[in-house]
C-alpha cells in the first residue's frame, strides 16, 4: 500500500535510514523539538538502507558526492542542511 511515514532523524553527522524501496524522501520538518523526515513510501516494498547526512551551517561537508534534499531551521535557532549520499568513509 502507498502511504506517507514519518521517520525521526537524529542530529549526526552520518546515519542510516532503513525504508522501503523507491521511497521518496518528501520534507524534513521539526516537530516537537525534533528533526523528522515525511516520505511517500509503498510498504509492502522490500527495506533498502539510505545514507542521509547532516551538517550544521558552516560545518565543513567534504567532497562526497551528496544530494542536497532539505534544509530545517529548528525553533531553537539552529538550522540542519539534509544531505543524501554515500557513506563518508569513501574517499
Amino acid at each position: 500500500m502507498r502511504a506517507v511515514y514519518k521517520y525521526e532523524l537524529e542530529i549526526t553527522g552520518e546515519q542510516v535510514l532503513r525504508i522501503p524501496k523507491g521511497a521518496q524522501l518528501n520534507y524534513f520538518g521539526e516537530q516537537n523539538g525534533k528533526l523528522f523526515v515525511w516520505a511517500d513510501v509503498r510498504d509492502t516494498n522490500d527495506l533498502e538502507d539510505r545514507v542521509i547526512n547532516i551538517f550544521g551551517t558552516g560545518h565543513p561537508i567534504g567532497d562526497h558526492p551528496y544530494e542536497w534534499m532539505g534544509t530545517v531551521q529548528m525553533s531553537n535557532g539552529l538550522v540542519w542542511h539534509i544531505y543524501e549520499g554515500c557513506s563518508g568513509d569513501t574517499e
